[in-house]
């Protein structure tokens, strides 16, 4: 890791991301992490804790965590694997599949090939999704 764009807060051990940071090798964090606007992930991107993912960040590979927050603009080219909540905002491109062992929200403009949550997904506005696991409790809200 790149020690220049990466500050650490020890009170709450979350990692925070300067905006505009690029890696180049998969990053793997023990902890939290809040990423600035524009960031870039060349390969997987790995949290135990929370993720938060700035505004126009760019993972090429995959992501997993424990929650995380999706944030605008954001481009995910491999899947998303979370083990609670998963809250994507307007716009997110994912070019493989969002899982996640609890709520899933996804906000319009999103596009996704295959979602999977274990209690309830709630799409909220137009949003672009391929498909849908078989059982997934469905909640479908008009733009807010």
């Amino acid at each position: 890791m790149d020690e220049k764009f990466i500050r650490y807060h020890a009170d709450t051990n979350t990692y925070i991301i300067r905006r505009k940071a690029f890696f180049e090798n998969s990053i793997k964090i023990d902890g939290n992490m809040i990423v600035g606007f524009g960031a870039n992930f060349w390969k997987d991107l790995e949290v135990s804790g929370s993720l938060q993912l700035g505004k126009e960040s760019l993972v090429k590979g995959n992501i997993k965590a424990n929650d995380a927050l999706i944030s605008t603009r954001c481009e995910i080219s491999g899947n998303i694997e979370i083990v609670n909540d998963l809250t994507m905002l307007d716009n997110v491109k994912v070019g493989g599949s969002a899982i996640c062992g609890n709520g899933m929200s996804i906000r319009p403009g999103c596009q996704v090939k295959f979602v999977k949550a274990a209690t309830a997904l709630e799409l909220i506005g137009k949003v672009a999704i391929k498909e849908i696991e078989s059982g997934t409790k469905l909640i479908v809200r008009s733009e807010m």
